[in-house]
């Protein structure tokens, strides 16, 4: 990530943030609260400032409000440096198939996000844990932003509250927060404002958003616990455990659910003997596309 690169990300920070009063940013009232000028501000959103101090990034990140996670995107994006500068790696393209391989062997519910919450790929077992057929996975391709994770949380039309119950709020809140760490980097991004207008339409997702960083600040995404009766299989206890994957094209995520408890483990056995390797492409990547 090149400096004017991080200054667009300022510069969107700045827009889509508050200040102390409820307001949001201007590039005036932002420049006094980092102890900067004016025109020192729009240098740094324009890239032409080269050096950035450590007292302007911690006041600018506390002028954002964001969380410890995002704090270090924010951090790491200061520096300057792109994905394909820090991880000379394979191409992303020969990165999925070897993932997808991967995946395929796995004995439990597993799927695949990028930096945008987009489900790359799942398997069949987790498809089937979700309750979603054939039929939805139609509707969902022709669907804006119809394979990513939260908007599959958060749309009605989906029904995820229905089908976790009382745990879909914990569950909606961490994956917003797991987003807006992910995200950061790509805040400036065509396909994130495509996103986030699209993600906006859910009311309960614009109210989460500005506000999960006030009492959820010090989430941590090592792993998620879930227990809920399930509609279908009944009760279930699992956890959501996370391997970051690197790119040149940004971080992957595998989360595997790993059952926790005798009866989950023999529902998540009968997932995988009906097809569940089976392995669906779903979201693109590395190449994002933005519907009409």
């Amino acid at each position: 990530m090149e400096l004017n690169d991080f200054g667009l990300i300022v510069k969107a920070l700045r827009k889509n943030s508050f200040d102390y009063n409820g307001n949001r940013w201007t590039r005036e009232s932002l420049s006094r609260a980092v102890h900067l000028t004016e025109d020192q501000l729009g240098r740094l959103e324009r890239g032409d400032r080269k050096y950035l101090d450590n007292q302007t990034l911690m006041l600018l990140a506390n002028s954002f409000n964001l969380t410890i996670l995002e704090r270090k995107e924010f951090f790491y994006a200061a520096l300057g440096l792109k994905d394909e500068v820090l991880f000379k790696l394979e191409e992303p393209e020969t990165q999925l198939s070897g993932i997808l391989n991967t995946m395929e062997k796995l004995q439990v519910p597993a799927f695949l996000t990028d930096v945008y919450a987009d489900i790359v790929s799942a398997n069949k077992a987790v498809l089937d844990l979700y309750q979603i057929n054939p039929g939805m996975l139609k509707r969902l391709r022709k669907t804006p932003a119809g394979f990513n994770q939260l908007y599959l949380i958060y749309s009605d039309i989906y029904g995820l509250k229905d089908l976790i119950g009382p745990q879909w709020s914990d569950a909606a809140i961490m994956t917003l927060l797991e987003f807006r760490r992910s995200s950061l980097r790509y805040r400036h991004t065509n396909y994130f404002h495509y996103l986030f207008n699209t993600l906006l339409k859910e009311k309960q997702f614009e109210l989460d958003w500005y506000s999960c960083h006030r009492s959820h600040d010090n989430y941590d995404s090592t792993y998620e616990r879930f227990e809920y009766e399930h509609p279908f299989f009944g009760p279930l206890l699992y956890t959501a455990t996370e391997t970051m994957i690197h790119t040149m094209q940004g971080e992957l995520k595998l989360v595997l659910y790993n059952p926790a408890n005798p009866e989950t483990i023999a529902v998540f056995e009968e997932l995988m003997k009906y097809g569940g390797t089976k392995i669906f492409q779903l979201a693109g990547w590395p190449e994002k596309k933005i519907s009409n």
